[in-house]
């Protein structure tokens, strides 16, 4: 989903996946309201008009309240067989788990929030909190259509295929931190979907998946997918990186999504070196992914050991600090460090 501009005031820990999640996922819960509120049929008029204009259906405008529900119901049922299609995987998840709870489902974080959001816009759901807890809640006329359009068996052919290009393209945004949505979009349209790449229709579809499953940003160029881990995606676009280039999907099986191969030994170095000196609660291989992502993002040496100390119950040994240079050195990188532009 579109990210929300955010200023930054802290230091590298504020610049943390984990830490940047916290952050949005507590902001979008306060401005939450009672469950049931959002409701189409609990809308006023006006409130009606404004969902509408802020939805992903093209809804017909009718002049009575009555007269647009009932428009706004045929139009999401005529076209839920391929919104369902388009869903991204966690909008799918959260769907068939609302089912199987009679409608009704807690939002566990905000991964799952930002697909309540998206639900929310194909007009599927509403969102509010009971306590202080956020729950999504399928529009009732929704649940059943929604069931039977999961079990046809177009829908199961296109899913695989979609998955295998969602593990691709994940893949592809870890090694370059940021890409321009329009390719992607284009190949979902041709691989995927199996339709003309002129069709606007499927076309706003793709889209639309493309903007549930991944973190996006308007930019002067369009709109540029992100990696959740990327905390400044403008400094990508001031490095002049290449949000383009040719893709191609993957001949091989073997599909890293969330580490490079020559990054292995270099995470495995660092796992070893903090293991057994971490504060409780915390995992080696959290610790060193956390510091695997910042160091990508160009933190520098000194940040990346201030982040690391906080884990830990000793003070940084020598060990440690050499594995973690050695992440620093060889891991290859979405930004480059300040130092190293001031060097070019």
């Amino acid at each position: 989903m579109f990210r929300q501009e955010e200023i930054l005031m802290g230091g590298w820990s504020d610049k943390t996946p984990e830490a940047m999640q916290k952050r949005r996922f507590e902001h979008s819960v306060k401005q939450l309201g009672p469950l049931g509120a959002n409701r189409l049929e609990a809308l006023s008029p006006d409130a009606l008009e404004r969902r509408l204009e802020q939805s992903w259906q093209d809804v017909k405008r009718k002049p009575m309240h009555h007269q647009q529900l009932t428009q706004v119901w045929k139009h999401v049922l005529e076209t839920i067989d391929v919104q369902a299609d388009c869903l991204s995987r966690e909008e799918h998840e959260l769907v068939e788990r609302a089912i199987v709870l009679g409608g009704t489902a807690r939002i566990e974080d905000a991964v799952e929030l930002e697909a309540a959001r998206a639900l929310s816009l194909r007009l599927w759901a509403s969102i509010g909190v009971i306590g202080d807890k956020p729950y999504i809640e399928l529009e009732k006329t929704v649940c059943q259509p929604a069931a039977r359009a999961f079990s046809r068996n177009e829908h199961e052919a296109i899913r695989v295929r979609l998955n295998d290009f969602h593990e691709y393209l994940t893949g592809t945004l870890y090694r370059v931190g940021a890409l321009d949505d329009r390719q992607p979009q284009r190949m979902i349209l041709r691989d995927i979907l199996c339709v003309d790449e002129q069709d606007e229709v499927f076309s706003q579809l793709a889209r639309r998946y493309l903007w549930a499953s991944y973190d996006c940003m308007d930019y002067n160029g369009g709109v540029m997918l992100i990696h959740p881990a990327l905390a400044d995606p403008q400094s990508v676009i001031r490095g002049k990186r290449n949000l383009g280039g040719v893709l191609m999907m993957p001949s091989s099986a073997v599909c890293y999504t969330d580490i490079l191969p020559e990054e292995i030994p270099l995470q495995k170095e660092l796992e070893c070196a903090i293991a057994g000196a971490l504060r409780d609660g915390r995992r080696a291989e959290d610790v060193a992914t956390t510091l695997r992502l910042l160091c990508k993002q160009g933190a520098p040496l000194s940040a990346l050991e201030e982040v690391l100390q906080a884990s830990l119950i000793v003070y940084v040994s020598d060990s440690m600090r050499a594995a973690l240079s050695d992440l620093y050195i060889q891991t290859p990188k979405w930004v480059a460090p300040a130092r190293s532009v001031m060097l070019q």
